[in-house]
């Protein structure tokens, strides 16, 4: 099997986009991330996925706490840039600590601070499972899409 046709199968499923964040030696990371999914409800669990090779893998691998920021359609800047190697990616972005010192960033639909419970190492990813210890829902946003990508591309539903 060819990897393009593989990606190119698993791009016609749309999928949320979210930043998953953390802090690891006083440095604050982030990427942009389409493989956040829930685990199970009890506990409240969660998993995304990062490839072994991505410049912040070291930081989540060694870290305790991390958060997931779920996007809006408002924020196609805001995936574009932590998509990137950019280094400082929270430079001149809008964000608060939580108590562990994870940045939350700020103006998203909704945060899950985690606590590491698990990672699988699979294939040239990690799968992350993250344990629920505080879920915060930004009810200012109601009536805002989430930012879905579909096809290589952000989409908005309607």
């Amino acid at each position: 099997m060819q990897s393009d046709e593989f990606k190119a199968a698993v791009g016609k499923y749309p999928t949320g986009i979210t930043i998953v964040s953390t802090k690891h030696d006083n440095r604050f990371y982030g990427f942009t991330a389409n493989s956040f999914t829930s685990v199970s409800l009890d506990p409240a669990l969660i998993s995304f996925c990062l490839n072994v090779k991505s410049a912040s893998f070291d930081a989540f691998f060694s870290t305790k706490y991390f958060a997931i920021n779920i996007l809006s359609n408002y924020q196609i800047d805001l995936a574009t840039r932590f998509a990137s190697s950019n280094i400082d990616k929270f430079q001149n972005v809008s964000f608060t600590e939580n108590n562990f010192g994870v940045p939350l960033v700020s103006n998203v639909l909704s945060w899950i601070e985690c606590e590491k419970y698990k990672h699988v190492e699979c294939g040239d990813h990690y799968i992350f499972i993250g344990k629920a210890l505080k879920v915060t829902v930004n009810n200012n946003l109601d009536s805002i899409s989430p930012l879905v990508y579909y096809g290589k591309s952000y989409k908005e539903l309607k």
